[in-house]
C-alpha cells in the first residue's frame, strides 16, 4: 500500500470475533441439537422422522462428536463470511473492491457517487449504475474520510 491509498477492510479483531461467535454456536447447537428435535417432533415439519432419528444417538462418541463436528462446520462458515467480506483500496486515481479470489478496479471517471445506506457503502456510476453495494468496515466517518480524501463525490453525512 503507498502513501496515497486509503484501505477499507475487516479488522483481525472483527474476523477473530466472528470465528469465535460461529464456532461457539456451532458448538452449542451440537450440545442442544436432540432436545431441540425433541420440541420439533410435535410440529409438522416434513421429514422428521429421519430428524428425530438422527438425534436420538445417545452413544459418548456421538455425544462428544456432534459439538465438534457442528463446531467445525460453524468456523468453516465463519473463515467463508470472513474470506468474502470487501475490502477497497481508494487512491486518486481508482478504487480496487476485493471480494475474495476476486477483484476489480473502478476509475474515478466511473464514479457518480457515493453514499451510505443502512450499513452498506454504494457507489454509482453519473448514470446511475450501482457499481458496488455491500458492508464496508471502518465506520461512518472513517468511510466518509476515505473517500473524501481522495474527492470522491461522497453524498452522505459523516456522523458516527
Amino acid at each position: 500500500m503507498n502513501k496515497q491509498e486509503s484501505v477499507l477492510e475487516m479488522t483481525l479483531g472483527t474476523k477473530v470475533v466472528i470465528w469465535v461467535v460461529c464456532g461457539a454456536a456451532g458448538v452449542g447447537l451440537g450440545w442442544v441439537l436432540p432436545g431441540l428435535l425433541q420440541v420439533a417432533s410435535s410440529w409438522p415439519i416434513p421429514f422428521i422422522e429421519y430428524l428425530k432419528f438422527l438425534g436420538s444417538f445417545d452413544a459418548p462418541l456421538i455425544v462428544v462428536g456432534r459439538p465438534v463436528v457442528l463446531g467445525i462446520v460453524g468456523l468453516v462458515v465463519a473463515f467463508i463470511l470472513t474470506y468474502h467480506s470487501a475490502r477497497l483500496t481508494i487512491s486518486d486515481e481508482q478504487i480496487v473492491i476485493r471480494e475474495g479470489d476476486d477483484a476489480r478496479v473502478v476509475g474515478r471517471a466511473q464514479v457518480g457517487g457515493v453514499y451510505r445506506h443502512g450499513g452498506k457503502v454504494r457507489i454509482e456510476s453519473p448514470e446511475g449504475r450501482v457499481l458496488f453495494d455491500d458492508d464496508v468496515e471502518g465506520g461512518r466517518r472513517a468511510i466518509a474520510a476515505a473517500f473524501t480524501r481522495h474527492g470522491y463525490p461522497w453524498e452522505g453525512i459523516a456522523q458516527s
